[in-house]
This record gives structure tokens, sequence and C-alpha cells, in this order.
């Protein structure tokens, strides 16, 4: 068991974190080191034995229903349950990886996947369920009271009874009150990049800028915005709102979300650069979203992967830093109010963090095997966490597996 107390409020403790550039370079001295050798007579040549392949056998998301009902999905189609005394594995019909798990709190979980996988959980048991299309699916979640999942090129679905119906292409308009996005119509498959995270008001990813002038590979010309249902009269069907405006984070996404109907500010927004926005309403009546500073990562390009909120409101992020960062709900730094700590748990990022309660917090992330289970414990000055890893097994059924390069997302890992 590990354990951390915090020493100062507002203060982030940072990790050195974990890169794959230098492993691949480190195997291309090895094989330098140790290349071919010959006999003086040219001779009886040998190789080295290559280093073992990486097996990726990494955890994207964790979910539950309670204590005793939680479940944890990764890399090549692993899904694995814990029943309140042990884990087992789950075998979803699928060798594709699964990227996220939500439920609407009435007990039923859905998990999506790449290839366009889909399943439904009723009553302890999955049964895979056709979303109607082969793109890559990445979030799913409650949005104008209706379930939806999405993912990669704008694809976004919507449940209907018991089948899910295509929400696009449909027009939408840029908002004209932020630079390089002007008011006009585009098409929703053709002009978003990925659809990542799905809340009650908005759906939030990334889109392609409509000035960038090359070939949209990886990050190059896409930026983070916020999609949501446009509030005009017989004008558009959604307004793109862009959010990254961080003029040195020229391709940050949005990547997270909680979500609330009843409390405006429990909704919060995670980004690839390290920054967090909570909703507010405006003077003039609208919701926006509000920045609040500083970021929480220790360098560009180093983002807030998950959040979850516990029953008080207080807000728990995970980061590719490798770092859960907890922040009081009367978090605020321009008036010096409540606490935001930071928490180093592993070398390599953290993906997802979800809680029953605080007593039983758990995430995951590119660390192999493992999912990680802790406890916080709250009082009026400080914050004390304690987490254990949980090694599981990951079958051997081969599978697609993500590249050790990239994420689930197709992203550029750091």
């Amino acid at each position: 068991m590990k354990f951390f107390a915090s020493a100062f409020s507002g203060t982030r403790a940072r990790w050195f974190r974990h890169s794959v550039a230098p492993i691949f370079l480190m195997s291309i001295l090895v094989l330098a080191l140790t290349g071919a050798g010959c006999s003086d007579d040219g001779e009886d040549i040998t190789y080295p034995t290559p280093p073992a392949p990486e097996q990726m056998n990494w955890l994207f998301d964790v979910f539950g229903t309670g204590p005793d009902d939680v479940y944890a999905c990764g890399n090549k189609g692993a899904m694995f349950h814990f029943d309140g005394s042990e884990w087992s594995f789950v075998d979803m019909g699928s060798s594709v990886p699964i990227t996220s798990i939500w439920g609407p709190g009435d007990g039923t979980l859905y998990a999506v996947g790449h290839s366009g996988k889909l399943w439904q959980n009723t009553g302890g048991s999955w049964s895979a369920q056709s979303s109607g299309t082969s793109k890559n699916l990445y979030g799913v979640g409650l949005f104008n009271n209706d379930v939806h999942i999405c993912g990669e090129d704008g694809a976004l679905r919507r449940l209907n009874g018991n089948s899910w119906s295509d929400v696009g292409p449909v027009m939408v308009v840029r908002s004209p009150a932020i630079p390089h996005a002007p008011e006009d119509t585009l098409l929703l498959h053709e002009d978003i990049a990925s659809l990542l995270t799905v809340n009650q008001y908005f759906i939030g990813g990334a889109y392609k800028l409509p000035d960038f002038e090359g070939e949209y590979i990886g990050l190059n010309g896409i930026d983070g915005m916020v999609l949501s249902l446009d509030m005009e009269p017989e004008s558009f069907d959604w307004e793109l709102r862009p959010l990254g405006d961080d003029e040195f984070a020229l391709s940050e996404w949005m990547m997270c979300t909680t979500t609330s109907v009843p409390t405006l500010g429990d909704n919060y927004l995670g980004t690839s650069e390290g920054w967090v926005f909570q909703l507010a309403l405006s003077d003039e009546g609208n919701n926006v979203w509000s920045k609040m500073s500083p970021d929480l990562t220790s360098d560009a390009r180093s983002g807030v992967r998950d959040m979850w909120l516990d029953e008080d409101s207080n807000l728990y992020m995970v980061t590719d830093d490798g770092d859960l960062v907890f922040q009081s709900s009367d978090y605020n730094f321009s008036e010096g109010l409540g606490m935001r700590q930071s928490f180093p748990i592993t070398h390599s990022g953290l993906t997802s963090i979800w809680g029953s309660d605080t007593d039983n917090i758990y995430m995951t992330g590119f660390t192999e095997n493992t999912v990680i289970k802790g406890s916080m414990e709250i009082d009026d000055t400080s914050v004390n966490f304690t987490f254990t890893e949980i090694i599981l097994e990951f079958p051997n059924k081969g599978g697609q597996s993500i590249g050790m390069f990239e994420d689930q997302f197709g992203m550029p890992r750091r």
C-alpha cells in the first residue's frame, strides 16, 4: 500500500513523466551494440535476439454501479469485473480495444470500442448491439437527456428505444465570436476530427481548422471544441465553439467531462493541455465555459484524461503525468479559496478514474495489467490518499492492440 499526505493547499507535486521515445531509442542502441557478429572468414553469421514485443495490456476505462460491481476495459477486447471480493475476466466476444464504459445510474451500463463495437449490460451480463457504424467509438454518455455514443470522424449516434440512430451528417455553425471560427456551415462527419466525451450540455472533441493548409495527420490542423445545440431559432442544428485558446497549445483537444443537471457548477471539462473549464451562467443567461487557473500538468501536451465527482462535489482528475489531482468543491484560485492537491501515482499516464465513494476509488492507465484502488480522507485543511495496485491477467488470445506510440483515441503518446 502507498500513502500520500498533502503538505500545502494548492501546491502540485510533480512526477517524472514516462516517455516511450527513450525506450524506442534504447532498443535501437542495444541492437547497435549487439549487432550481427561475423567470424574471421565471414562464415557463421549470427544475429542478436530481438527484444520481446510490448504487450500493451493497458486498461483504458473503469466504471461501475457500486462497490461490489465494478468493470475495467482496455486493449485486445479486455473486460474485467469486480464483484466485491475478486476480479474476473469477462469474454466480450471481440478482440478490439474497448475504450469507454458508462451508465446513467439505473443499473444499465454501456461499453464502446473500436470498429463500431457496442455492448449493453443489464442484469449483470453484456450483450452486443449494433451501433450502425464501423468507426472507432470513444465516448458514451447523456446529452440533452438522451444516451449518445461518439467517436472518430464525428461519429455520433443517439439511442432511440432499443436501436441507435445517426445524428449526422447535419449542418452546424461555428461561433463567429471566436477567432479562426467564421460563421458558416459544415457537415459534421466531414469537418469534425473526433468526438471524445459526452455531457448533458455538450459533446466535446476536436474539429478540423477551416483555414489549415496541408494534410490532416495526427494533431496537425486540428483543435478542440464543444458541440452544442444552436439556441438561435430557425438557424442551425448545432453550434460549434472552439475552446482551445492557449497560444502554446495549437492542437488542444477536449478530453473528458463530469456532468450534472441539478448543479450547473458541477459540470467540468478537461483538455489535452492540462486545463480545466467549469460551466457557469453568464450575465446574459447563457451557459459559458470558464477556464480555471492554473493548469494541472507539468508541460504542454500533457493533459487531463478523466474526471470524477464525489458525493460532496469534490473533483478528482487523472493526468498524462500519472498524477491524481484533488480539487475541493469550493476551489477558487483567484480568491485563494479551497484546495487543489496533486498525488503522484505512476510513472506512466493515467487514463480513467471512477469511484463508488471516497473509500473505493479506481484508476487505470498505461501501466500494464494494472487497476489502482485508492481511498481519500478529507478534512478542512488537508487530504490524505492511500492506494494499492491490483494486477489482472490478460487472456492469451491475441487481439487488436493499440501501438505503444499512440493512445486509444489515435493521438500520439508523448
